[in-house]
């Protein structure tokens, strides 16, 4: 089996984290952010992210949209040096692990 360690400062931010985003969304196990690119308007062309937050069968939880923006709020101040508005991510709440799933780059973000 291939385990990586985590430091004692993972360890602490993955425990942060899974509170956090356990009190937003209790049944929650991955949670997926997806930059979404619009068509140039009026002030021009705009980047958001979407938030998808997954159960253990990797199903959809039924949740609002301010559980979706506080668990990305978490991520973000979890990972400031993520590139959100680039990057596919995917962040495994019991490893507490942020994966990056854009093609082009599969390594892990620290």
């Amino acid at each position: 089996m291939n385990r990586t360690r985590h430091s004692a400062a993972e360890a602490v931010r993955a425990v942060m984290v899974a509170r956090n985003l356990r009190a937003i969304a209790p049944d929650v196990d991955t949670v997926q952010t997806t930059p979404v690119y619009t068509e140039a308007g009026p002030r021009g062309a705009r980047v958001a992210v979407r938030v998808h937050l997954a159960d253990v069968l990797h199903l959809p939880l039924a949740a609002d949209a301010d559980q979706h923006r506080a668990a990305y709020d978490a991520l973000r101040r979890a990972y400031p040096r993520a590139q959100w508005q680039s990057d596919e991510y995917r962040y495994d709440v019991p490893a507490g692990r942020l994966h990056r799933i854009t093609p082009d780059m599969p390594a892990d973000v620290r």
